[in-house]
């Protein structure tokens, strides 16, 4: 296994990843696989191309990755032409503008955001560790000071990953919990 950063040719298998490791409502419901690839991918293969690290197996296939945006204001601009398609997906985009206006509570500390999706099968192989760090030098090497993250209320696994690996509870909305790290 190896921690490489993103190029183009990822992006199908990232796609792939990202729908693989959401809800299983996603293959029921083409409008929660557009939002969910627009939220969690997309946006940041097209338009934060070098906060995008990959774990690559033996065949350098992604078989996971971490995708961030360093600045969250400028996030919100760059994302504004992606709205379109996210209002097309309306049970979703009330819940998208609720959870940005809490997070952007936070983008002061925190101006970085990050998400990460890790194949099932590879999971508990300490990917998860050597992407946030490959992540999280990224950052600071680009003077970041804070990223944040937003993970399911539920999501017990992936709850309790960051709070192991040092990243403060900031606060809950929406059934989302909000977590913070200084890079």
């Amino acid at each position: 296994m190896q921690i490489r950063p993103y190029e183009p040719r990822d992006r199908a298998r990232m796609r792939e990843i990202c729908l693989a490791t959401a809800t299983p409502r996603v293959y029921e419901d083409a409008a929660l696989r557009t939002w969910i690839l627009l939220m969690y991918n997309d946006y940041y293969t097209e338009r934060e191309p070098s906060t995008c690290f990959v774990a690559a197996n033996d065949a350098d296939e992604a078989v996971g990755y971490v995708i961030s945006a360093p600045d969250y204001a400028r996030y919100r601009l760059r994302f504004l032409p992606y709205l379109p398609r996210i209002w097309r997906c309306s049970h979703s985009a009330a819940r998208f503008w609720l959870f940005h206006q809490v997070e952007g509570r936070f983008a002061r500390e925190y101006p970085a955001h990050l998400h990460i999706d890790i194949l099932p099968e590879y999971q508990r192989l300490g990917l998860g560790h050597q992407l946030i760090d490959t992540l999280l030098s990224a950052l600071r090497a680009k003077g970041v000071r804070g990223v944040m993250l937003g993970c399911g209320k539920n999501n017990e696994k992936g709850n309790s990953f960051y709070k192991k690996y040092g990243f403060m509870r900031l606060g809950e909305a929406s059934g989302t919990v909000l977590w913070g790290i200084r890079p």
